[in-house]
């Protein structure tokens, strides 16, 4: 295997082990063992379970920045603020399948890894100032798409932490419509 497809077969474990685990709860024998190396040969390609998070929460927030390009761009200049909240809000059942890594790298950011915390305060203002952009864009909010910004970013992370706990079934359209009528 070349040393980026290993990089990756790595990274990808990785993910599905601690996603499963936790992150603490993953150890680097535990990952060269499902990957099917050695623990040196695993060293060869990352020095530290650091540098392992650090490239899968890149890897990580790169599906997660693209996932809502492709939904913002989907949203289209042609959307009703109605369908323009939807479409952001539906976008939070896809991902569920990331939502699970999502906040366990978050909790590691905010509990004890700094490198990673400075990764995710990027990608969250890099998120917030792509929602806004496309919200001044795409719909005719009477109030500023500053504050809207945030406070979509802000439910779209409860409603992933909801979704994972599997509280109830989330009423998607029901918010669309409650916000829709809040923002006019």
């Amino acid at each position: 295997m070349k040393p980026n497809n290993m990089k990756e077969n790595i990274l990808n474990v990785s993910t599905k082990l601690m996603a499963k685990n936790g992150i603490k709860n993953t150890s680097l024998a535990d990952i060269a063992k499902e990957v099917g190396i050695s623990k040196g040969t695993l060293y060869y390609h990352y020095a530290s379970k650091d540098d392992i998070i650090c490239d899968m929460a890149n890897m990580h927030l790169n599906v997660i920045t693209n996932a809502l390009i492709e939904c913002l761009q989907n949203a289209g200049f042609h959307s009703t603020t109605e369908e323009f909240i939807s479409v952001i809000l539906n976008k939070i059942s896809d991902i569920e399948n990331h939502g699970r890594i999502h906040m366990y790298l978050i909790c590691e950011a905010i509990t004890s890894n700094e490198k990673l915390r400075e990764q995710f305060k990027i990608k969250y203002i890099q998120w917030r100032k792509a929602l806004e952009l496309e919200i001044q864009r795409t719909t005719k909010f009477k109030a500023s798409s500053y504050p809207i910004s945030f406070l979509l970013m802000s439910i779209v992370d409860g409603l992933v932490v909801q979704s994972l706990l599997k509280t109830e079934q989330l009423p998607y359209e029901e918010i669309s419509r409650f916000l829709i009528d809040s923002l006019r």
